[in-house]
């Protein structure tokens, strides 16, 4: 299951280029620039959640280091 999260994970930029390069010249730089921006964003939310995750790993971490003593 955590493969299947991180292929689409993966996946999201190339499907966010694609789009971008695939559009019309018309309007062009507006689609590119809001696919940028889009990219941004959900690199933004993986970061977001690797922090988390490692948060959540110290935190157990340490309590079980505590629990144990």
């Amino acid at each position: 299951m955590l493969k299947v999260i991180g292929l689409i994970i993966a996946a999201i930029p190339v499907v966010l280029f694609l789009r971008a390069i695939l559009t019309g010249p018309l309007g062009r730089t507006r689609t590119v620039s809001r696919a940028v921006a889009d990219f941004k964003k959900q690199v933004d939310y993986v970061v977001w959640a690797i922090l988390l995750l490692i948060g959540f790993g110290l935190v157990y971490s340490v309590a079980k280091l505590l629990w144990d003593v």
